[in-house]
């Protein structure tokens, strides 16, 4: 929604030269409507500004030029006095703001587009998902999109790329918001470690990707669909598809290129979600709104802490702290760096008040020990100056075994007062579950503790889902439980067992015609998917399906 709040008049000197003049400015989160008396025009160059007691807002002069008919010669021809009356909107709603910058709207009318918009209209429970998962990420990204100057289509990238989650992890190892490749993340310098990935960084990886964007467009002529689709597919694949298309590159047309299928259907989804947001009344959608003000303040705290104890500062959930700052794979901040934490604007005062009013010993840090041939819990425990129940009850470890190459976290103090905020990872036998059909991995898992909840083997875990007991599992990873050992879901053995794939649904499916795809019955697919018949399924969502002959039933 956008409401009017003020005028403002300015008396000016303008210098004129002979072009089209526009003015393009942002007020914060404001739109400018600029309305003009000449009291003596030619044409204009530059503007000073004089004000009668009112603030003066960020107002530069764009000038509009064709390259064609731009005369060579840029003499100021005459001054003249304007007298300008400035209409400042502001928007209440993330959403406004989207809207208004959207700039291909050129390409909406395409009928590639149109079949796109067929999946979303209507289709309501997809918005509010978006709008529920991009709420305390999609403020800043819209900033960060004004700011550039960048069509604000972008903004709607992480929709058919992650579904707006940070979490994200694709079969091809793709992850967050914007899913970044490991090499493509590190070329734009985001951080990857054991600590932190800066893929799962809302902030880090918008700014990484919109830098990828911008590259991407000056390399192919200034052509935004061209950017998308090489985004998508790679710059590479790009340029083949446009010496295989022949004809002048500079002259490249996205819809005539032979790309790949999913790149020929990437680029027209965007452009449909941003048809339809823009034109939510006819297509029957009611977009939530999202604040138009910054949701987080993001609190530098000097040194490595724990999560939990931070969780306890701030005087909010431990997991509620985990959700905003989704680039921590541990329980605590990098050792070196980063170590800030994106927190609710009402709770960073109190996280700051909270770190003035402690000491710095009692911040539970945290060291990573690998483990090498030959270690013992207590070895390790003596060299590293703590307790094997301390290492045992935050690593999850049942028993004394450990594994070369796996790694401990270790916390560097034994004051039990301090470790109280670590949070209860323990799973008491009351609390095992049935074990599911497969399992989505959350952070801070391991196969260890994932048998444990559900009463299996980490090594058949390990074996059926192709991987060592070492590996470390990624958050959004999803593990095949279907094997003999699960009594929940007992199979026989003997019978050929596949690793589970995942579909990501594409716009006109449906369960039935997946199934029909796969060559099972929709109550399997149903089943393996634990989604109810009503449900309604949305392009982009991950199905679990198991390919012919699989042995699963």
């Amino acid at each position: 929604m956008l409401c009017e709040a003020g005028t403002i008049t300015f008396r000016f000197s303008l210098s004129i030269n002979p072009s089209m003049c526009i003015f393009r400015s942002k007020v914060a989160s404001h739109i400018v409507s600029v309305s003009f008396i000449l009291l003596t025009i030619t044409s204009c160059q530059s503007v000073s500004l004089e004000t009668e007691g009112a603030p003066v807002p960020d107002i530069e002069l764009a000038t509009n030029k064709d390259p064609l008919n731009q005369p060579q010669n840029t003499a100021v021809v005459a001054k003249t006095q304007v007298e300008a009356t400035i209409t400042v909107y502001e928007f209440n709603d993330v959403w406004e703001r989207i809207k208004m910058g959207f700039q291909l709207k050129e390409a909406y009318g395409h009928p590639a587009v149109a079949k796109q918009v067929v999946a979303y209209a209507n289709n309501q429970r997809l918005f509010d998902l978006i709008a529920e998962r991009s709420s305390p990420f999609l403020y800043w990204i819209v900033e960060e999109i004004e700011d550039r100057g960048l069509p604000m289509e972008l903004a709607l990238v992480p929709i058919v790329e992650s579904m707006f989650d940070p979490n994200a992890y694709s079969r091809q190892q793709a992850v967050g918001l914007w899913q970044f490749m490991a090499p493509t993340a590190r070329s734009f310098g985001l951080q990857q470690d054991w600590w932190y990935d800066a893929r799962r960084d809302p902030r880090a990886s918008t700014e990484a990707a919109l830098d990828y964007l911008q590259k991407l467009y000056e390399q192919f002529n200034q052509d935004w669909l061209l950017a998308l689709a090489s985004y998508n597919t790679g710059d590479g694949n790009v340029r083949k598809a446009i010496r295989r298309n022949g004809g002048p590159a500079l002259k490249a047309n996205f819809w005539e290129l032979p790309l790949a299928n999913e790149t020929r259907l990437y680029v027209p989804r965007i452009l449909a979600l941003a048809s339809v947001i823009s034109d939510t009344n006819s297509f029957e959608i009611i977009l939530p709104p999202v604040d138009n003000k910054e949701p987080l303040a993001i609190v530098e705290i000097g040194a490595q802490i724990d999560l939990a104890q931070a969780a306890k500062l701030a005087q909010i959930d431990y997991a509620e702290l985990r959700a905003l700052n989704p680039g921590y794979l541990q329980w605590a901040t990098h050792p070196e760096k980063p170590q800030n934490l994106a927190v609710p604007v009402n709770n960073a005062e109190l996280l700051l008040a909270g770190l003035r009013g402690i000491d710095t010993n009692d911040l539970v840090t945290w060291d990573r020990y690998k483990i090498e041939l030959g270690d013992t819990l207590s070895g390790i425990a003596q060299k590293l100056g703590t307790r094997v129940d301390i290492l045992k009850t935050v690593n999850q470890i049942q028993g004394t075994r450990i594994i070369a190459g796996n790694s401990l976290m270790v916390p560097r103090t034994t004051d039990t007062n301090v470790l109280t905020y670590l949070p209860n990872i323990r799973t008491p036998k009351a609390s095992i579950i049935k074990a599911p059909l497969s399992y989505t991995v959350r952070r801070g898992d391991n196969l260890w503790a994932i048998a444990r909840r559900f009463d299996l083997r980490s090594k058949e875990i390990a074996q059926q889902n192709k991987l060592s007991l070492a590996s470390v599992l990624q958050p959004g990873q999803i593990l095949d439980l279907r094997f003999a050992g699960n009594s929940t879901h007992a199979i026989d053995n003997t019978r050929e067992v596949s690793k589970l794939e995942l579909y990501h649904v594409q716009p006109g499916d449906s369960m039935a015609s997946i199934a029909k795809q796969f060559d099972t019955d929709l109550g399997t697919l149903l089943n393996w998917n634990e989604i109810a018949k009503k449900d309604l399924i949305f392009p982009g969502q991950q199905i679990r399906v198991y390919p012919p002959g699989a042995g699963i039933d």
